[in-house]
């Protein structure tokens, strides 16, 4: 009996530490299973840019620690492409040559790894030859004027441009308090537009006109202050 109860002891600490033994196991580190690919911005899929000095927007779609890269290209299959740059923020300002057609992709990637995950290609071009189409003009201001102070809890953007081209124009809206600002509205139709302000401090807006041939002007970031 005595050696009966024995071996069901160690049978039961032989278990227990198999189940012990178990236990220890982790499962792999959540950072490499849920990382994701970045959302292109701007310059949009197609876009004809009248600007070579083009300043390229994101978003980071992760948590945590992740490093992200750009790459520009003049080859669909990114062999040799012109930039690759680690980038920290969300927005980066490169110039280009006039009148080529490029492509862009976000990489993004957790330090220390080797996976990886990249972006949608999105193309665009650089200001083309005038003779097929004029590229719109660059927006002016009507209001609030730059620099000013307003008061109250709304604001009425307003502004103006002109297609040499008489084509019809749409406006990509950007407002906030960060500057660059990010996308407020797209596509919009009217030059005017009415934002809610977030009590007092410092706003920056700025508007992006586009025609109906997918040419794009990018307007300079204005400002105004709230009381």
């Amino acid at each position: 009996m005595k050696k009966e109860v024995t071996s069901f002891l160690i049978a039961f600490i032989f278990m227990f530490l198999s189940c012990s033994k178990s236990d220890d196991t982790q499962p792999p580190p959540p950072e490499e299973s849920d990382l994701v690919a970045a959302t292109l911005s701007f310059p949009t899929n197609n876009l004809i840019c009248t600007n070579f000095q083009l300043e390229f927007r994101w978003s980071n779609n992760n948590t945590g620690a992740v490093e992200n890269q750009i790459e520009i290209s003049k080859e669909q299959n990114f062999t040799n492409p012109i930039i690759r740059e680690v980038v920290t923020a969300t927005f980066k300002i490169f110039t280009l040559e006039k009148n080529t057609t490029y492509y862009w992709r976000m990489v993004s990637k957790r330090p220390g790894s080797e996976t990886s995950v990249a972006s949608e290609i999105w193309k665009f071009d650089t200001e083309p030859n005038p003779v097929s189409n004029n590229i719109p003009y660059g927006p002016t201001i009507l209001g609030p004027t730059n620099g000013i102070t307003v008061s109250g809890n709304t604001a009425n953007l307003s502004w103006n441009a002109q297609d040499a081209d008489n084509d019809p124009l749409t406006y990509d809206v950007y407002f906030g308090t960060s500057n660059p600002p990010p996308l407020l509205a797209a596509g919009v139709t009217q030059t005017s537009r009415n934002v809610d302000l977030q009590g007092a401090g410092t706003y920056y807006w700025r508007i992006v006109v586009k025609d109906d041939k997918q040419s794009a002007a990018i307007g300079q970031v204005w400002n105004f202050t709230a009381n």
